[in-house]
């Protein structure tokens, strides 16, 4: 069994082609469904944000574990075999653990150090946790992925004046206009995104904020919380574009929800009107850009200034890196001692089976022996058992950290009679 990543993200992949293959919440149960007929993984954890697409999994084989896992992208999203094998990205291994553990910490984000991605992490092993798509492994990785990444950001300062993709788009809109004070912005959509935006916008000195969503109860909670935001029905968000100079859009639709045709009947082409989709798959038809007086920007122009801001955390990057090498080794080994677990506890088992046996055979004998020397008597034989099987333990530890487990278990097993040495073979 050995632990595998495989995906697209944001580093050598546009977003035409992020969008094509990002999980939407609603497809999450029908992923899993069919990964769960998969003959080669035992363990799934599906991640998909707007950056990245991607499935850890512990595979019996690497080889047909991966390529099996890249053609459930093709037959999930329809897409022809082989279009995204310039995309891929593959870790194996001791590799497939660290880019997990710099996920959880914001080291593989497109701005360093974001805190949304852990939320994300943790939900997205929460979700496949409680479906049952993960066992002991990715549920320790998982788990320990994020109390790493946890104790980064107490212990660097990696998240100090923590950007986000929604905070970026605001300094980005700010480079743009430069004063933001007497700008009107629509937001559209009400989730963690949008909050962000609309905080910073808020901390620009804007006063003119409107939010729409789909479902309007939403927005009308949303609403409350920020009291300067005004609500508009879904349905009118065209009617809002002669009046607005920003929009900016992160909703979960599986379609386009600012269309050119629609777009077009509204907008007063001496306006000028600065749009950034920060959605995956994309809120806003690019067609929309080629209209006069239209900036559209979508997630991929955000990294400028992601990079610009990215220097003030490179040097707590280091010791997250520190850390995660340190928490790396520790779970690595962890791994590769699973072949030992059941031959150690089968030890201790055997242990303790001889030495229930022969203290009741010797008990018979010293019949009038006071109970003071029955239980020194006791203590005494347990010391002796634990000294005995000391020496193996250890020696099976080391075994399965220096990646002889199989071997010195399947050993043990038979001078002992320990049935089921491994659980990591299947």
């Amino acid at each position: 069994m050995e632990i595998v990543v495989v995906g697209i993200n944001y580093k050598n992949t546009p977003l035409q082609i992020r969008e094509k293959v990002a999980f939407l919440k609603s497809d999450l149960e029908r992923a899993y469904g069919q990964l769960d007929n998969n003959h080669y993984a035992r363990e799934i954890v599906i991640l998909s944000t707007c950056n990245r697409s991607e499935i850890t999994a512990v595979v019996t084989d690497i080889k047909k574990g991966v390529q099996a896992l890249k053609s459930f992208y093709y037959r999930f999203f329809g897409l022809e075999e082989g279009t995204l094998e310039e995309y891929f990205f593959v870790n194996v291994s001791d590799e497939a653990v660290k880019h997990v553990f710099y996920l959880a910490a914001g080291l593989e984000s497109l701005v360093l150090g974001e805190d949304q991605i852990l939320g994300q992490v943790r939900d997205a092993h929460g979700f496949a946790h409680e479906r049952g798509s993960t066992g002991a492994i990715l549920n320790k990785l998982y788990r320990e992925a994020v109390t790493t990444a946890k104790r980064i950001k107490r212990e660097t300062a990696i998240s100090e004046h923590s950007l986000s993709i929604s905070s970026i788009a605001v300094k980005f809109i700010e480079q743009i206009f430069e004063d933001l004070s007497h700008k009107k912005v629509l937001v559209i959509g009400v989730g963690k995104m949008s909050r962000i935006a609309i905080e910073n916008l808020m901390a620009k000195g804007v006063e003119e904020i409107y939010v729409t969503n789909r479902t309007k109860g939403h927005a009308i909670d949303l609403s409350k919380r920020y009291p300067e935001v005004g609500v508009i029905d879904f349905h009118d968000r065209y009617k809002m574009i002669p009046q607005i100079d920003i929009i900016i859009t992160s909703t979960s639709a599986p379609h386009y929800v600012l269309k050119r045709e629609e777009f077009e009947k509204y907008y007063a082409k001496d306006n000028r009107v600065c749009i950034v989709d920060i959605a995956v798959p994309r809120d806003v038809d690019p067609e929309i850009n080629s209209l006069k007086g239209v900036s559209l920007y979508e997630l991929d122009a955000l990294k400028k200034v992601s990079l610009e801001n990215m220097e003030s955390r490179m040097e707590a990057a280091k010791v997250a890196v520190e850390i995660i090498i340190e928490e790396c080794i520790k779970f690595e080994n962890w791994y590769h001692c699973l072949p030992v677990f059941p031959a150690i506890e089968g030890l201790k088992t055997f242990g303790e089976s001889v030495l229930t046996e022969e203290l009741e055979s010797l008990t018979k004998r010293l019949e009038k022996a006071s109970d003071k020397d029955k239980e020194l008597i006791e203590i005494v034989m347990r010391s002796l058992v634990k000294k005995i099987i000391k020496k193996p333990i250890l020696n099976l530890k080391r075994a399965g950290e220096d990646q002889k487990g199989e071997l010195y278990a399947r050993v043990a097993s038979e001078l002992f009679g320990i049935n089921d040495y491994s659980c990591k073979r299947r």
